[in-house]
């Protein structure tokens, strides 16, 4: 998996190589940067995210750049 983060600023028309399967998450912090991760697949980032969204929502829960279909991740 590859991981990057870049001042929130910069991530307006940032170009992802991967998009469907890339995932942003906020920094804590008031000044942080936000974070990308790439993962492998499509699959294993929805199943990831699908299984936190079955706890407490979090500010730096991975939110995907490209929606989530209805079925994904389960």
């Amino acid at each position: 998996m590859t991981k990057y983060s870049m001042p929130l600023g910069s991530t307006i028309g940032f170009k992802h190589q991967h998009p469907e399967r890339t995932a942003q998450r906020a920094g804590v912090g008031i000044f942080s940067d936000e974070h990308f991760q790439v993962w492998p697949n499509r699959t294993s980032m929805a199943r990831s995210i699908r299984m936190q969204q079955q706890r407490k929502h979090h500010l730096t829960d991975w939110r995907p750049l490209v929606k989530l279909g209805d079925g994904e991740g389960y």
